[in-house]
């Protein structure tokens, strides 16, 4: 009986079929091109670019404004600056302030500055009170006015500025506020809004002649206005003496139109003051400088100086 012969699998072969359809379906792949990988690639890369980067820009308004130049009639001034995300991203806003190059950083430090937030510039008043959040310093070193910033969204702030006695006459300074926006890793460039604050002239001192502690002549420079122009000697915002035009240049002033409910024995600050033509007190200053009342003989007496 011849038994029938079993067919024998050649070792390899399942290794070769295994192996053609690998590259079958590699072969497929490589035939539909690589779309599938470059549209992964692609949406990862965008989804990316958008949600990291963004839109980041910011602005500054209403510096320009606040350039000022202090007198004895402008003795502080108050403004409103307002910080706005224009972008499409949240972000945080922070500021620093810098002297211009050139500009004198000595009135820069001379100038006392307090800002704190409002809710609008319609709040931000010379009678407004400094609020909440406030911060203070110089326009040469100044806490940053900070705050967190949805896109589209501002913040405004008041800010105060009151020269100290140390401020120099005469001086003219250049201040930038400096406004950067963080969101996450990114920054924007810095913004700058500008301004200038400025002082004028010193007041000249008055000459004065004692009299025997009977009165005094308080005289001035009248060269600089028409000699038709009127003075008077003012002491804590009240006249004292009468007045007197250009063409004499001198004012007596006499203890005894001084009352001590006026001023007090003691140095007290008179300044000869620039009328208008109705004999009102205008605000220029023509001199100012210092007498001394007090009591010679049983009677009040005034001198020169203190």
């Amino acid at each position: 009986m011849t038994r029938a012969r079993r067919a024998s699998r050649h070792p390899l072969s399942g290794i070769r079929i295994r192996v053609v359809a690998t590259l079958a379906i590699v072969a497929v792949l490589l035939g539909a091109g690589s779309t599938a990988a470059w549209a992964l690639y692609s949406a990862t890369a965008t989804a990316a670019s958008s949600v990291t980067i963004g839109k980041m820009s910011a602005t500054i308004s209403g510096t320009s404004a606040m350039t000022t130049t202090f007198s004895s009639s402008v003795t502080t001034v108050t403004n409103a600056v307002t910080f706005a995300n224009t972008g499409s991203t949240p972000g945080t806003v922070s500021t620093t302030v810098s002297v211009v190059s050139g500009s004198s950083v000595a009135l820069a430090q001379a100038v006392a500055v307090k800002a704190w937030p409002v809710a609008s510039t319609a709040a931000c008043t010379t009678a407004a009170a400094v609020g909440a959040g406030s911060v203070s310093g110089t326009w040469a070193q100044l806490p940053s006015m900070g705050s967190s910033l949805a896109a589209g969204a501002s913040s405004t702030w008041c800010i105060r500025s009151t020269p100290t006695s140390s401020a120099p006459a005469s001086a003219t300074t250049n201040v930038n506020i400096n406004l950067t926006m963080t969101t996450g890793s990114w920054t924007t460039g810095v913004i700058q809004g500008g301004f200038y604050l400025n002082t004028s002239a010193a007041t000249p001192t008055f000459g004065c002649v004692d009299h025997g502690g009977n009165y005094v002549d308080l005289s001035w420079t009248t060269s600089t206005r028409p000699l038709a122009t009127y003075y008077g000697a003012y002491i804590n915002g009240t006249m004292v003496g009468d007045k007197e035009q250009g063409f004499s240049g001198v004012i007596p002033l006499s203890s005894t139109i001084i009352s001590k409910t006026l001023a007090a024995d003691g140095a007290t600050t008179v300044n000869v003051v620039v009328l208008d033509s109705s004999y009102n007190p205008t605000t220029t200053v023509a001199a100012t400088g210092t007498v001394t009342l007090f009591v010679q003989n049983g009677a009040r007496a005034i001198r020169c100086g203190s």
